[in-house]
C-alpha cells in the first residue's frame, strides 16, 4: 500500500487453482460438488445451541456420492480446525454413510507447518482411538488423508489422489479411464 493507493493489498486465493484442478480431476464422472458458505455446505453440532451462521464449513469442496461423503479442506495457512470439526459430528453417530476427509496443504517449503502436519497426525490417531471405542470404525465409516502440494506449484499428483478417493468411495477402485487426448 502506498500513500497514492490508500486501498488495502488485494487477497489472492491459493485455494481456487487447486479447487478448480480436483472438479476438473473429477469433471468426467459427472458427479455434483458443493462449495461455499451457504447453508447447504454447512453442518451444525446437536447441543452447541450453535446460530446457523456459526455452523462450521463442510468442506472447500465436497462430494456427496449415494455411498460416501467425501471432503476436502484446503490450508495455506496451516492449522488443524478443519480436521478437529468433525470429530464431534462423527461422535454423534448420525451419518448414514461413510465421511472421508481429505485435507491438503500448501507448502512453500518442505519444513512449512511441520507442525501443524504433526499435529494433524497426533490429532487423527486421537479421534480414531476415540471414535473407535463409540462403535465409528475407521476406514469403514470414516477416513482422513493428508496430502501437500508446492506453493506456485503442480497440483497433479494431489488431484490424482481426489480422483482416486472419490473412484474408492463409490466403489471402483480398479475402474481406470482413459484420459488421455484422443
Amino acid at each position: 500500500m502506498s500513500i497514492a493507493d490508500p486501498s488495502p493489498p488485494r487477497r489472492v486465493s491459493y485455494e481456487v487453482p487447486l479447487l478448480d484442478a480436483l472438479r476438473e480431476s473429477i469433471a468426467d464422472l459427472r458427479i455434483m460438488t458443493y462449495s461455499g458458505q451457504g447453508r447447504a455446505n454447512k453442518f451444525g453440532i446437536s447441543g452447541w445451541h450453535l446460530p446457523t451462521n456459526q455452523h462450521f464449513q463442510f468442506g472447500d469442496l465436497r462430494v456427496e456420492l449415494p455411498s460416501a461423503t467425501v471432503v476436502v479442506e484446503t490450508e495455506s495457512a496451516g492449522g488443524v480446525g478443519n480436521l478437529v470439526k468433525y470429530w464431534p459430528l462423527l461422535q454423534e453417530g448420525i451419518l448414514t454413510k461413510p465421511l472421508v476427509l481429505f485435507h491438503v496443504y500448501m507448502l512453500g517449503s518442505s519444513g512449512d507447518y511441520i507442525a501443524h502436519r504433526t499435529l494433524w497426525s497426533f490429532l487423527l490417531e486421537r479421534m480414531t482411538e476415540d471414535l473407535m471405542a463409540r462403535g465409528i470404525v475407521r476406514p469403514d465409516q470414516w477416513d482422513a488423508e493428508l496430502a501437500t502440494y508446492p506453493k506456485g506449484g503442480s497440483t497433479a499428483d494431489v488431484a490424482t489422489s481426489f480422483r482416486r478417493l472419490v473412484l474408492e468411495a463409490i466403489g471402483e477402485r480398479h475402474r481406470q479411464i482413459d484420459r488421455s487426448p484422443v
